[in-house]
């Protein structure tokens, strides 16, 4: 009897996420005229309005990390034979030192992980509005289409703004890092605090690139599904406007944030 019933609420579950699946992509069929385009205005002016600081993120990052991988293992190749004094010895004499080389032959390993991570999960936000602008609305039938398509266009940006700041992110980074650092430590025979600064220094990159990605779809989806879903909740108010800059000196790398 247990079983039975186990089996009787299985199929309960997944009747009612079907229909309640059909009803979502269905609705934009029974809306008016003047609920479409309300609902459009909505999704252009979100997807539109968040597309630039999307597209700085992602396509900024794929640039730093592929500039970075890019210089980090020229590097490791132009310093490879490098070699200083070994003082050790009764007599003095030139030793290999391959510490920066090596380095640098991890660093652009890591970089150029993320420059494939980049690619591997796009980041939907950057390219959602030039899609919703491509969709046809001549008709009613064309606006109802797109209007469908538009909101899964936010809704999927939505998904990997939360990816992208979610737990399984910041494991694989933490992963990536503590490799980095193994492979400094164990593999190139260097002490472990070589390692460990290895970690910490591909950790605050990882970081960086978490914390500055956008999260407006985050909130714009909530207060669509508060608006026009009935979803219960408030609308959320926007966050202030925050800017990222990066000053580079000679010898000095200035990055930060104003409000």
């Amino acid at each position: 009897m247990p079983r039975y019933r186990a089996r009787i609420v299985l199929v309960a579950l997944i009747t009612a996420i079907v229909v309640q699946k059909t009803a979502f992509a269905q609705e934009p069929a029974a809306l008016s005229d003047q609920e479409v385009g309300d609902r459009l205005g909505f999704l252009e002016v979100s997807l539109g309005t968040g597309q630039p600081a999307a597209s700085l993120w992602w396509y900024g990052w794929i640039g730093a990390y592929s500039a970075g991988t890019a210089a980090q293992w020229g590097l490791a190749g132009a310093h490879w034979n490098d070699k200083k004094w070994d003082n050790s010895t009764p007599v003095p004499r030139r030793v290999r030192d391959r510490g920066f080389a090596e380095d640098m032959l991890v660093g652009g390993a890591t970089t150029g992980l993320g420059v494939i991570g980049l690619f591997i999960d796009p980041f939907v936000p950057a390219t959602a509005y030039n899609k919703f602008r491509r969709l046809p609305d001549g008709t009613l039938e064309e606006r109802r289409m797109k209007l469908a398509k538009a909101e899964n266009l936010l809704r999927l940006s939505a998904d990997r703004e939360k990816r992208g700041r979610g737990l399984t992110t910041h494991l694989l980074n933490i992963g990536v890092n503590a490799a980095a650092g193994i492979v400094t430590a164990a593999a190139f025979h260097r002490p472990w605090t070589d390692g460990l600064i290895t970690f910490a220094a591909g950790e605050a990159i990882s970081l960086a690139n978490i914390f500055t990605q956008p999260r407006r779809a985050i909130r714009d989806w909530h207060n669509y599904q508060v608006r026009f879903k009935k979803k219960p909740g408030v609308m959320l108010a926007g966050s202030a406007d925050r800017k990222w800059y990066f000053e580079a000196c000679p010898g000095r790398l200035r990055i930060g944030i104003s409000f």
